[in-house]
């Protein structure tokens, strides 16, 4: 190979390497097999506080869909139809999978998108074990017959499940502080406007390293609630 030549790949590896580090790429690749999606427009929606911001967009069309463009950074977005979020993810550098059935819809490929599925697929039964027990506890009340002692069991599944439902939340969140999916998780918990610190979230934020505690979603919180760390 001639010095010239050698130059000029030299050259050319260096372009790719500049145009890799401008922007970090990603690719979606959709499927779709639940009912009323064909034809749909479906959007990458990043909510704050303060501003909301469409990061992509694309149609589906015989089961399929695709965006693709580069992102700076790992954000967490909402997967959107017709405006309406339908689930959360990340948009991140990588190949992301997105399969949406009439069972539910999933989430994989890179780091932080399979971490979020990890938590989701964990969390999803004890939602339904909620949602199953507090459909009973309110047909026992509309039954018109009052049986205190079953009435009682009920609200202590309830309770079980939620303290189940909190120990996964946190045990999620503080093995991953470092992670961008910890702050997203964090920020989905924390949406409500409320100014008072949940117990959960001060267990959260009480054993958090500081790197979490300086995010900006974390701040905000903080400075919502009042929240200081003893």
């Amino acid at each position: 190979m001639s010095a010239l030549s050698l130059l000029r790949n030299i050259a050319c590896a260096g372009a790719v390497l500049m145009s890799v580090a401008c922007g970090k790429n990603y690719v979606i690749d959709g499927t779709v097999g639940a009912y009323g999606y064909e034809g749909q427009k479906l959007t990458l929606m990043e909510f704050t506080p303060y501003s909301t911001t469409l990061f992509d967009s694309c149609l589906v069309s015989h089961g399929k869909f695709s965006m693709q463009g580069k992102t700076d950074m790992a954000r967490l977005v909402f997967l959107c139809r017709k405006g309406q979020p339908i689930m959360p993810m990340y948009l991140e550098r990588g190949k992301i999978t997105i399969n949406i059935e009439p069972t539910g819809i999933q989430r994989k490929g890179t780091r932080q998108n399979n971490l979020l599925e990890q938590f989701l697929s964990s969390k999803r039964p004890l939602d339904n074990m909620y949602d199953d027990v507090w459909q009973r506890r309110v047909e026992l009340m509309r039954s018109g017959s009052i049986d205190n002692e079953r009435m009682s069991q009920l609200q202590d599944s309830l309770v079980q499940i939620v303290r189940e439902c909190e120990d996964l939340i946190y045990d999620f969140i503080s093995s991953n502080y470092k992670e961008a999916v910890a702050t997203g998780v964090f920020a989905m918990l924390t949406t409500t406007p409320g100014r008072q610190v949940s117990p959960l979230m001060r267990r959260v934020l009480d054993n958090a390293p500081d790197e979490f505690m300086e995010s900006p979603i974390v701040q905000d919180y903080m400075e919502r609630t009042g929240y200081t760390r003893p």
